[in-house]
């Protein structure tokens, strides 16, 4: 079978692989289409300890079982019997697996094969485009049930990329009465306004940084940070309110330095979300079938084939582009 493999940082080539195996209680997918994530793109950059060349990256597909059927895949596999597995928290658990990570491989490729209990059929009018971040939304869903926000809070996106965007969609459908998305790109940020961000502003000037500073005011009730680097986590500090809530959910950069003194002076909340649980799956993709969040008009695809192409845009010049899409079969 066709598949499209990690071999170097930079580099992913077209090569031919074996079919995978359907073990007991698996079943077999032909991938139709299968997403880049941010975490994808860490690894092809080489920023990734856990996506070691030579290896199939991507975790979100939509695909057909054997039988024809349309469905996506939670690629988060847990043990299910450890505590936090026991408990709900499957996406911690003590020994969770992620298709397209370690020794696990990813959906670049026609087929693969994963345990029954994580596969979901869709009805034919979800699109493939819409239905492939079915994986990236469950994040976002897990955060806002973990933050549990008041209603019509006000609320700070530091980052208006894939996830960041996908945050602002969502928070409109919670009630959120304004939100600052802060950037670097003028082209993201005219993005976000267009998905309705009450502000964007582009904190690379100083222009921007007064403006995004004057619309916080003494501060917003819930920031999340959506890019993981060190500027981008202070900045989310900085705009919560005295008591207010900061979210991490950015992997940027394993480490960076935060005023830790001024926000304890605040008595700032902290909550960091990491991926999500097969209930905030299927409420992902409950959403995405009621037509509720649509990332379609940012949304590009090409073909399998086009893999190196895809991920030099997504790294070098992705425009609006906020989801590119391999098209498999």
């Amino acid at each position: 079978m066709r598949a499209l493999v990690y071999t170097a940082p930079h580099q992913v080539t077209l090569e031919d692989r074996p079919r995978p195996r359907a073990a007991v209680g698996e079943c077999e997918i032909a991938v139709a289409a299968a997403g880049i994530c941010g975490s994808d793109i860490s690894g092809f950059l080489g920023h990734s300890r856990r996506r070691i060349p030579p290896l199939v990256l991507g975790h979100e597909l939509v695909g057909h079982k054997a039988d024809g059927k349309r469905v996506v895949a939670n690629p988060l596999i847990s043990c299910g019997c450890c505590t936090a597995c026991l408990g709900g928290a499957q996406n911690l658990c003590s020994s969770w697996r992620l298709l397209g990570m370690d020794q696990t491989a990813g959906c670049y490729q026609e087929f693969v094969a994963i345990s029954e209990s994580q596969v979901y059929e869709i009805p034919d009018h979800l699109s493939d485009t819409r239905a492939v971040i079915a994986e990236p939304l469950a994040n976002i869903v897990h955060l806002f049930r973990i933050a549990a926000p008041l209603p019509f809070f006000r609320m700070g996106i530091v980052g208006g990329g894939t996830m960041g965007s996908l945050a602002l969609l969502t928070a409109k459908r919670l009630g959120v009465r304004e939100v600052l998305v802060e950037d670097v790109n003028d082209v993201r940020l005219e993005t976000v306004r267009g998905m309705g961000a009450t502000l964007a502003a582009n904190v690379s000037t100083e222009e921007g940084r007064l403006e995004a500073r004057r619309f916080a005011g003494h501060g917003l009730d819930l920031v999340l940070d959506a890019s993981g680097v060190g500027p981008a986590r202070q900045a989310a500090f900085d705009l919560c309110r005295p008591g207010g809530l900061v979210v991490l959910l950015g992997m940027g950069q394993e480490r960076s330095e935060i005023d830790f003194v001024t926000s304890i002076r605040k008595e700032h909340r902290v909550a960091m979300s990491f991926a999500y649980t097969p209930v905030d799956f299927e409420r992902s993709l409950n959403l995405l079938t009621a037509g509720e969040i649509d990332l379609a008009p940012w949304t590009a695809e090409l073909p399998l084939e086009a893999g190196q192409e895809a991920f030099d845009r997504m790294t070098s010049a992705p425009g609006d582009t906020l989801k590119m899409v391999l098209r498999v079969s």
